[in-house]
């Protein structure tokens, strides 16, 4: 999912938040976490294609999943589940519950819209096919995302 969808979503969750919270910075909270999981794609870009400064070619690669391997290290159902046990069992404050509320609506957002498997958000299945693109990743017809061999 390419970020505008992100940022739309995040801000109408946020919104939402707003409302119920009547806390302005639970919604920025929440905003944020929803938007800036997605700074796990420049770790991945770099761990691919090494360092760079040029934001365009990092998106366009990122966009195209020009990426022989995908860490994603934040985009992990392992750790929206521990965040929100933590949550739940130390009583966490609003600012952690705004947190894993961002994070787990980019996660439902990323698993029905981007061309993965089924198993893939989880980190321990991207860890046991050795972060592959390739074991990760789907095709299906008519999607805008392919994998580019190199």
């Amino acid at each position: 999912m390419t970020p505008l969808p992100h940022i739309v979503a995040s801000g109408i969750i946020s919104a939402i938040s707003l409302a119920y919270f009547k806390s302005a910075g639970y919604a920025v909270i929440s905003f944020l976490a929803g938007v800036l999981i997605d700074g796990d794609h420049l770790i991945d870009y770099y761990l691919n294609h090494g360092f760079t400064f040029n934001l365009k070619k990092i998106y366009r690669c990122c966009l195209a999943i020009d990426l022989k391997r995908i860490y994603l290290v934040l985009h992990s159902y392992e750790l929206i589940f521990f965040l929100w046990a933590a949550i739940y069992i130390f009583s966490l404050s609003l600012f952690w519950q705004a947190i894993a509320l961002g994070l787990t609506q980019h996660m439902i957002l990323d698993q029905i819209s981007n061309p993965i498997k089924t198993f893939a958000y989880f980190f321990a299945y991207r860890a046991a096919n050795n972060f592959k693109a390739a074991g990760i990743l789907t095709i299906r017809k008519g999607n805008k995302f392919a994998i580019i061999k190199r």
